[in-house]
C-alpha cells in the first residue's frame, strides 16, 4: 500500500496506511467505528462512498458526479463534522475591503478548529480541505453518509449596508424545527460573542445579529447545508462581518483566526458533553426565491483532482 495522503486539516494526523478493498465486504475503516462511509482520497479530497466494489470503492464527488476511486484512507461515523463554506475561484463567498477571501478565511478557522478538537479528544472531519468548489448537495450527502452527532458550517459575514453595533454582530442559523439544532447554535453564539469581546475595536453589521433561522416560502429551511443536513443537529456560525474593514483586519491575524476555532471547539465540547444552554435567540424570517441570491449548485462546477 502506499503512504496515507497528507489532507489539509481534514483529520488528525495518523500513521495508517491507505486501503484499497479487494471484496464487497465493507473495508477496514482507518477513522471512525463502523463501516466505511467515506473516503480520503489520495489527493486529500473527503467524498462520500456510495458504493464498495471488488477493487474500488464508487463516491459521489465535491461537484454532485460519480466517480470510481481505487485507493485511499476510509472513514467511519465520526462524531463531527466541519464544513468550510464556500471555495474554488467561482465562490469565494465574502471577500473584504483589502481582498481577504471569506472561503480561505473559513478553511484557514476550520482547520484550526478541527486541530483544536483533536487536542481535546475529539474526532472530526472536514468536508472541503482545499480551494475547490463544492455543491451544497455534495456537502448534504457526504454528512448523510458519515452520520455525525453534530454538525458546524463555518463562515463570515458581508453586508453592503453596516452599522454600529455595541456587541460583536455574530449571526448564528440553525434547523428551524430541531430543539437541539437550537441549543448548538445558542452555544455557538455565546462562545463566539465571548471570543469577539476580547477585541477593543469598532463593531459593524446589519442588524441581523443573534440565533437565527430562515425559510423558503416552503415553509423549509432556507440554506441548504442545513436542510440537507436533516436529522443531524446542525447550525451555520457567522462570527464576524468580514466586510467590515476593522474585522477584517482583525481576522487576517492567525491568532485570532485560532481563538475563534477556540470559542467554535468551545460550543462543540458543551453540546457534545453537557445540558447547558446558550442564548441570543432571535426569531426567524421567511424568504421569496432569489432574495438573498444563490450560491452552492452544480452548474459549471468542476470537479478536483481525486487521484
Amino acid at each position: 500500500t502506499t503512504a496515507a495522503p497528507t489532507s489539509t486539516g481534514a483529520l488528525p494526523t495518523s500513521t495508517t496506511t491507505s486501503i484499497a478493498p479487494t471484496t464487497t465486504a465493507a473495508p477496514t475503516v482507518s477513522i471512525g467505528q463502523g463501516d466505511a462511509r467515506a473516503l480520503i482520497t489520495p489527493t486529500g479530497v473527503v467524498v462520500p462512498i456510495r458504493r464498495v466494489q471488488f477493487g474500488s470503492f464508487t463516491v459521489g464527488t465535491p461537484c454532485g458526479n460519480e466517480a470510481t476511486i481505487v485507493e485511499g484512507r476510509t472513514i467511519g461515523q465520526v462524531p463531527i463534522v466541519i464544513d468550510p463554506g464556500h471555495g474554488g475561484d467561482d465562490e469565494p463567498g465574502a471577500v473584504g475591503p483589502s481582498g481577504l477571501e471569506e472561503a480561505d478565511l473559513n478553511l484557514a478557522v476550520a482547520e484550526e478548529l478541527v486541530e483544536e478538537l483533536a487536542d481535546r479528544g475529539l474526532v472530526a472531519v472536514l468536508t472541503r480541505t482545499d480551494d475547490y468548489r463544492m455543491a451544497i448537495q455534495a456537502r448534504g450527502e457526504l454528512v448523510q453518509a458519515i452520520e455525525p452527532e453534530v454538525f458546524l458550517s463555518v463562515h463570515h459575514n458581508a453586508s453592503p449596508s453596516l452599522v454600529a453595533w455595541p456587541l460583536p454582530p455574530t449571526e448564528v442559523y440553525f434547523q428551524h424545527d430541531q430543539a437541539e439544532s437550537r441549543r448548538f447554535a445558542e452555544l455557538l453564539f455565546d462562545e463566539l460573542v465571548r471570543f469577539g469581546g476580547t477585541y477593543d475595536i469598532e463593531w459593524v453589521g446589519s442588524g441581523d445579529a443573534g440565533v437565527r433561522y430562515r425559510l423558503n416560502i416552503e415553509g423549509e429551511d432556507l440554506y441548504g447545508v442545513l436542510r440537507r443536513s436533516a436529522g443531524i443537529p446542525a447550525a451555520i456560525s457567522e462570527a464576524m462581518y468580514l466586510s467590515g474593514a476593522a474585522e477584517e483586519e482583525l481576522l487576517r491575524d492567525p491568532a485570532v483566526q485560532r481563538a475563534e476555532a477556540v470559542a467554535l471547539a468551545n460550543a462543540i465540547e458543551r453540546y457534545l458533553t453537557t445540558d447547558d444552554n446558550g442564548w441570543g435567540y432571535v426569531g426567524g424570517d421567511t424568504f421569496r426565491p432569489g432574495q438573498l441570491g444563490g450560491s452552492g449548485g452544480t452548474d459549471g462546477c468542476i470537479d478536483p483532482e481525486l487521484e
